[in-house]
């Protein structure tokens, strides 16, 4: 595989340019960038175990999701950020599937023959394939935790692909990612804003050992964010994304000073946590989401207290919240509604489990407005 330097010749070679790069400037571990003619690329080691290539969290209202791409990576503490689908509306619903650490984007909608190209992934692998008809479906592929859509192929199984013409604009910028045959490398491109060409795509794609690629939203919206440096690209539009993928530090794993009490680690600061005992530097009374968000925790009389949420968990600058019960306040049966098991009965209050227990023989799920109940 090309080291990044070479990548830079050889891009400066294939476009038969002079090479201007940053000759694989370290970003953090397993992350490189490099710039030439208008074409700037990060390439992420997706095996790397302190780097970790994600879509962003998306938020449970949709207006919270319009971010810029600096804000986004501010949100996910990114070394790099770059914009995603296709948006449209006056909140911006993201065009196409797009699912970030599992959890589906709110408010998708769909383009028949343009938002339905979509690459998904997870450490150790990835495809791109087609998401039309399952934009809002969180059950589909669920062995990828990542997905986004974007405009066409460029590439597949290593060779190009025509691109769609009528959604990659050349001659303006543009956004396209890819991954490697072996799903080890995932390489981000923005160009500037009279640089990008379908081929001029391809050719740094391939450079850089791409084997699989997708192009997403361009014009305005193509940026990139880089950590220590700012936005790389020349674009001079700020747009608000619904989507933004995004390198970040990888959650680290627990102590060993935890003993036999439950480890937890926090999304943003990826800070291990022991349950019940002393509370580390950083963690304040104000919730914050655990890495799986699916809890939350604080510290609560100098010692680490946790909480359960019903779906999910999202943080927040004021302190992190569980997103709603689906039927309001109540009991319900695990599966019902609620995260856990299905002969466990659980009530919900504003989006928590505030406690729990086990049927004696089944869960019953009720009608909706009445209460589950033990058997």
């Amino acid at each position: 595989m090309p080291t990044p330097l070479t990548c830079a010749v050889l891009l400066a070679a294939i476009l038969m340019i002079p090479a201007r790069c940053f000759a694989g400037k370290s970003l953090g571990p397993g992350l490189t960038y490099d710039s030439a003619n208008g074409y700037h690329v990060v390439a992420a080691n997706l095996d790397s175990a302190q780097t970790e290539v994600r879509v962003a969290l998306p938020h449970a209202k949709p207006a919270e999701n319009m971010l810029s791409v600096a804000q986004w990576a501010k949100a996910e503490d990114a070394y790099v950020a770059v914009n995603a689908n296709y948006f449209g509306g006056p909140v911006n619903h993201p065009c196409g599937a797009a699912r970030g650490h599992g959890v589906q984007h709110p408010g998708i909608y769909a383009e028949a023959g343009n938002c339905v190209t979509t690459m998904g992934w997870a450490r150790g692998k990835g495809a791109v394939f087609s998401g039309a008809g399952h934009e809002a479906d969180a059950a589909y592929v669920p062995q990828f935790t990542e997905l986004a859509t974007g405009g066409g192929l460029l590439l597949q199984g290593g060779r190009r692909r025509d691109w769609n013409h009528s959604k990659l604009e050349e001659r303006r910028a543009c956004t396209a990612v890819g991954l490697s045959a072996d799903r080890k490398r995932f390489i981000f491109v923005v160009t500037d804003s009279r640089a990008c060409t379908g081929k001029g795509l391809q050719d740094v794609l391939l450079a850089n050992g791409a084997s699989d690629a997708i192009h997403l939203d361009g014009g305005g919206s193509s940026k990139m964010w880089v950590r220590g440096i700012g936005y790389v690209n020349d674009v001079s539009e700020n747009r608000r994304p619904s989507v933004a993928i995004v390198a970040k530090p990888r959650e680290q794993g627990c102590p060993q000073a935890c003993g036999s009490a439950q480890c937890v680690q926090t999304f943003q600061t990826k800070r291990a946590e022991c349950v019940g005992k002393p509370c580390r530097g950083g963690l304040s009374s104000a919730w914050s989401c655990d890495s799986t968000l699916r809890r939350r925790l604080r510290c609560r009389g100098g010692l680490v207290a946790v909480q359960s949420c019903a779906t999910v968990c999202i943080p927040k600058p004021s302190g992190a919240v569980c997103s709603p019960c689906s039927s309001g306040n109540g009991y319900y049966c695990g599966g019902d509604g609620v995260l856990g098991d299905a002969k466990t009965l659980f009530f919900c209050s504003k989006g928590a489990l505030t406690q729990s227990k086990k049927c004696p023989k089944r869960c019953v799920v009720m009608p909706p407005g009445r209460d589950d109940r033990c058997e």
